[in-house]
């Protein structure tokens, strides 16, 4: 007997809730008309984290939907969580027992975040894939992207970036322009007594 992804999903949430994060599983968000359905969303601080969780060997399909999640701005940080093949024998099973093999599992995970997919025009890099990951490891990791999102400075190497253009456009211009015509154009005129540099 196997379990569906949903289940996992939901049963993740409460270990997440039952760690102290504000947690919920399979939620059903509706933004701009759109409906979405992230496997787990994380509120914390402010900032939005939404977790999705496959069966083993869907790693490509985490990435997709991961880019997706952040790309129409669902999230600030998407988690990527394989989940381990989780088979049981027999139908004794309950939520509880899923839990403990959570607890007991390893997963492999990845992050995507806003970070990554602002590049400047360079090509955004692949998330890196990080295995055999325990549900204690899981939330370093996850605390440790969410450091990183909030305090990354994103503003500074766009300003940067803005700088060289202009600096760039400056320099190749600065031959053709007739500054008498300029000073017309903008109606610059000098005060008296001020000498012209």
């Amino acid at each position: 007997m196997g379990f569906r992804e949903e289940n996992l999903n939901v049963v993740l949430a409460e270990l997440l809730c039952e760690r102290g994060l504000n947690a919920l599983g399979e939620v059903i968000l509706k933004k701009s008309g759109r409906r979405t359905e992230p496997d787990v969303l994380l509120l914390l601080n402010g900032v939005r984290i939404v977790i999705e969780g496959k069966k083993s060997g869907m790693w490509d399909q985490l990435v997709s939907k991961c880019v997706e999640r952040v790309d129409n701005n669902v999230c600030d940080l998407c988690v990527m969580v394989e989940y381990p093949d989780i088979r049981a024998e027999k139908l004794t099973l309950t939520q509880s027992d899923i839990k403990q093999i959570l607890l007991r599992s390893s997963f492999d995970i990845g992050f995507i975040s806003y970070l990554d997919r602002v590049t400047l025009g360079k090509p955004p890099p692949q998330p890196e894939k990080y295995q055999n990951v325990n549900f204690d490891d899981l939330i370093t990791y996850l605390m440790a992207a969410y450091n990183r999102v909030v305090r990354e400075d994103i503003v500074e190497p766009v300003v940067r970036k803005m700088d060289e253009v202009l600096s760039e456009f400056a320099s190749k211009t600065a031959s053709l322009v007739d500054l008498e015509r300029l000073k017309e154009a903008l109606e610059l005129r000098e005060k008296e007594g001020e000498e012209v540099e």
